[in-house]
């Protein structure tokens, strides 16, 4: 019977005690939950700081074409609102569980959200932050260095070809991206040709109706990631989450995929810290929410339908022709840099339609944890704020040749060399139907059903 007491005794000594020691420790202190922002991912965890110029033997380096995702920006009018007037209650909440000794958050985690309040107004929406500003003016540094030859510091209108969409942060993108090229005097006077809100090249999709209706206003596009949201990982990654900010029952989905936004969307602001709602999730949960917004770029932007992907022929045959003019002997002054300004749909829809990052299997809201642990569509690495993807022509030896880099990184498109410059004839063969069968009217119309 005294045993028996004294077990009941320490019992209630840890049960009492748990959460005063776990108070003590800052769980997110170890957590790397940074890395699985998705799109809302900041650039600068990505980088590739070897930026030295670029050499191959028996090579020049010729032109460049390159498209960008605009820098980190502000959310949508939306999310602003539910950041000023939701997430404050939650605080609040947050901070009267851990004086009743519930939760797992340490004291300093306690005193951020104390601290917290939302400074994004409405008027920010959508705008570009100061940090994306800087991801663009370090990015165009970066390449400049590698490749001097075609990203002089001299500004020409002859030498380079800017565009952007109908935006500001993709607006601002442009022009911060030519702070880094020529200096913030300079930059002042480069011009830009006047953008356009549904642009064929930088923006297809918006005139792509089959797509529209068949996949981006199709709620069975959505029907992967509701019915992750709905399944056994997600409601563990919730009761985890719950109980971790102290609440006795189960929050719902949209306040734990709120707080998710805003860990992202803060992160990626401050490049000191990261957001104080960042330490409501183990790594473990970030990767169930991560999944969750990868099941939608896959259906919507990715591989799930076949017309996302065929119809992001436009910016391949753009870059295809800038190349092949190369071949064309005449006395016009040639651009030699291309470098456009567009959007995660757009980045997401070329990855898929260059045959990038395919998983051999479909991602799927029951294969989290076959498929799922080791994807490769992982938005946070692939499209992150500041995403890019550059095609470098070389000459060598008479040939030419292509150089892909993604996010500053050298890829290997399907049916080219590994380790080596791809051969442009291979590219011009393997993409023949993108650059010479692109019809896209015909790609993108509605079938006599649907219209």
């Amino acid at each position: 019977m005294e045993g028996t007491y004294q077990w009941m005794l320490v019992c209630f000594i840890c049960v009492n005690t748990l959460p005063a020691l776990l108070s003590e420790k800052c769980l997110s202190k170890s957590q790397k939950t940074h890395l699985y922002l998705a799109t809302k991912s900041p650039y600068r965890y990505l980088i590739n700081k070897n930026d030295s110029s670029v050499h191959y033997p028996g090579c020049n380096v010729l032109r460049m074409w390159m498209i960008v995702r605009h820098g980190t920006r502000y959310p949508g009018s939306k999310i602003i609102r539910k950041m000023r007037e939701r997430l404050p209650v939650l605080r609040d909440s947050v901070i009267q569980n851990h004086k009743l000794k519930r939760g797992r958050l340490c004291n300093e985690e306690i005193a951020a959200l104390q601290t917290w309040s939302s400074h994004v107004e409405e008027t920010d929406e959508k705008r570009l932050a100061h940090e994306g500003e800087d991801e663009m003016v370090e990015l165009a540094e970066r390449f400049q260095n590698r490749f001097p030859q075609i990203l002089p510091d001299v500004y020409t209108n002859s030498t380079f070809k800017f565009q952007f969409t109908a935006t500001q942060r993709t607006t601002e993108s442009a022009r911060h991206f030519t702070v880094g090229l020529f200096g913030r005097r300079v930059s002042r006077h480069v011009w830009f040709p006047e953008a356009i809100y549904r642009d064929p090249v930088l923006r297809f999709y918006k005139l792509c109706q089959r797509w529209r209706v068949e996949v981006d206003k199709n709620p069975y596009s959505l029907l992967e990631r509701t019915k992750f949201e709905e399944g056994p990982e997600m409601s563990a990654a919730l009761k985890d989450v719950s109980f971790h900010l102290g609440f006795n029952e189960t929050m719902n989905i949209g306040d734990a995929i709120l707080l998710y936004i805003t860990c992202s969307f803060e992160t990626a602001w401050d490049h000191r810290a990261q957001s104080p709602w960042c330490a409501a999730f183990s790594e473990s949960n970030m990767k169930v929410f991560e999944y969750a917004e990868d099941l939608e770029h896959y259906w919507i932007d990715g591989y799930g339908y076949n017309i996302t992907y065929k119809q992001a022929c436009p910016p391949v045959k753009d870059m295809m022709q800038h190349f092949l003019a190369e071949e064309i002997p005449g006395d016009e002054p040639k651009a030699q840099a291309v470098v456009y300004f567009a959007h995660s749909g757009t980045l997401l829809k070329m990855l898929a339609h260059l045959g990038l990052y395919k998983d051999e299997n479909a991602l799927l809201h029951s294969n989290f944890n076959t498929v799922g642990k080791y994807r490769k569509w992982r938005v946070s690495q692939i499209d992150s704020f500041g995403a890019n993807l550059a095609f470098i022509l070389f000459r060598c030896n008479g040939q030419l040749k292509v150089l892909t880099l993604h996010q500053e990184k050298p890829v290997t498109l399907p049916g080219c060399p590994k380790f080596d410059l791809c051969p442009l004839n291979v590219l011009k063969q393997q993409y023949k139907e993108s650059f010479t069968d692109c019809n896209f009217n015909d790609i993108c119309a509605l079938s006599p059903e649907a219209a």
